[in-house]
């Protein structure tokens, strides 16, 4: 399971490819119109079934194959089966027990509702979910999976689309790898006549039964508001009812709940901070839903320029972050922030033998002394004054600075020049 787009089915099919396999997509249907739609497939690839088999029918015909080995059943969206009908896991269950040893199978069950799966599913199965062997979420791809799969793109179009749509291959499949990332944005994200433009909107529909309380919320998020007061404050909600909602969208990896790296200057530490954790959707509520009527008034090409031009280096600097904090996962292996009170620490891990280094990121801006003496104070704040310092900046460092990482030992690096 995992959210839509991120590669659940083409990691199954690729599993099955070269073995008896068959695939079936399901529908959000009755169970009689699920078994109908089914057999109608396997019929037109050959199979002898009655218009309204039983689920036991059609999961015996799945097994017929002309390959020798285990045969492999993938269900897709399976949660709507088991949503409509509780005899799809009773039968399911039962048929996997009766099978011939001499002709095992393997069920794959796959679905896109992380937030049921995590929820709802044990609940709603009750023992049955007993016969699931195992549970495997997948997750969103990283920045270093985007710069092998489009080797086309330079790796600043590369952090560039990864802050835009995030890890998921589904929407990175709806850029044009021939056009550069404005001209993606222009066709592609703010035309209003395209597919990504109107996803949102299908998938809050789809996920969500109260969309424009999850759309207040994450617009209010969008704007700046990471503090649950904060949120209460501009949306008029209670406190109670938004916490519910956040912990929602926190199951369908929307937003996630900041932890500080623990340090032992906890006690200047912030908690209780929340942040738009998918970066489409960040995108699309700082940029798309508070922008409709102009949206409606102007070109794309016109939007870009008005909206997205100026903001969007500034726009860049969370993801930067984390692809940061992933070059530095490679050499440290406990890797987190430290979020204050009175500033914060982009980086903070340590590796195995309990050495400390702390990280600043800057994307849109020349990283200057200043910044350098700013990260000094925060350190002593979260008390790792002694750690070793990284600084990572696309737009450069000053003389200043430059100097002093020369006398004091602190790194400058830039992700676009690093070499793998």
């Amino acid at each position: 399971y995992g959210q839509k787009g991120v590669g659940k089915t083409t990691l199954l099919k690729n599993f099955a490819q070269n073995k008896p396999s068959s695939y079936y997509l399901a529908r959000c249907s009755s169970a009689r119109e699920q078994c109908y739609q089914w057999s109608a497939e396997l019929v037109v690839n050959g199979a002898t079934l009655s218009k309204y088999p039983s689920y036991s029918e059609l999961f015996l015909q799945c097994m017929v194959s002309n390959k020798d080995g285990k045969r492999v059943l993938i269900i897709d969206e399976f949660h709507h089966m088991v949503k409509a009908d509780d005899r799809f896991m009773q039968e399911l269950t039962a048929f996997v027990k009766s099978v011939n040893a001499s002709q095992p199978v393997m069920v794959l069950l796959c679905t896109s509702s992380s937030g049921w799966v995590e929820n709802s599913m044990i609940r709603k199965m009750g023992s049955l979910a007993l016969a699931i062997n195992g549970l495997l979420k997948v997750r969103e791809m990283k920045f270093g999976d985007m710069t092998r799969i489009f080797p086309e793109y330079t790796l600043e179009q590369c952090i560039e689309i990864y802050a835009t749509l995030g890890g998921i291959p589904g929407l990175w499949n709806s850029f044009n790898s021939k056009l550069s990332v404005k001209d993606n944005m222009i066709h592609y994200l703010l035309n209003r006549e395209s597919r990504l433009h109107e996803e949102m909107n299908v998938y809050m529909a789809e996920e969500l039964r109260e969309p424009a309380v999850y759309n207040t919320i994450l617009a209010t998020m969008a704007n700046g508001c990471s503090k649950l007061n904060d949120i209460y404050k501009h949306t008029g909600f209670a406190r109670a009812k938004i916490s519910v909602y956040l912990k929602i969208l926190m199951e369908l990896d929307l937003v996630e709940k900041v932890f500080s790296y623990d340090t032992a200057g906890r006690a200047n530490s912030q908690k209780g901070i929340y942040r738009i954790t998918n970066p489409y959707v960040r995108f699309y509520f700082r940029y798309i839903f508070p922008n409709q009527s102009m949206i409606q008034e102007m070109s794309s090409e016109e939007l870009y320029d008005v909206l997205v031009k100026d903001t969007y280096p500034d726009f860049v600097e969370d993801t930067y972050r984390k692809i940061c904090s992933e070059y530095i996962s490679k050499q440290y292996s406990d890797v987190g922030e430290w979020i204050g009170k009175t500033g914060n620490i982009d980086i903070v891990a340590n590796d195995a033998s309990g050495n400390m280094v702390v990280a600043a990121c800057s994307y849109a801006k020349k990283m200057t002394y200043e910044d350098l003496e700013w990260l000094k104070f925060v350190m002593k704040k979260a008390k790792v004054a002694q750690s070793k310092i990284i600084l990572f900046s696309e737009k450069g460092f000053d003389d200043n600075l430059e100097k002093v990482a020369r006398e004091e030992d602190i790194k400058l690096l830039s992700i676009l020049q690093i070499k793998e």
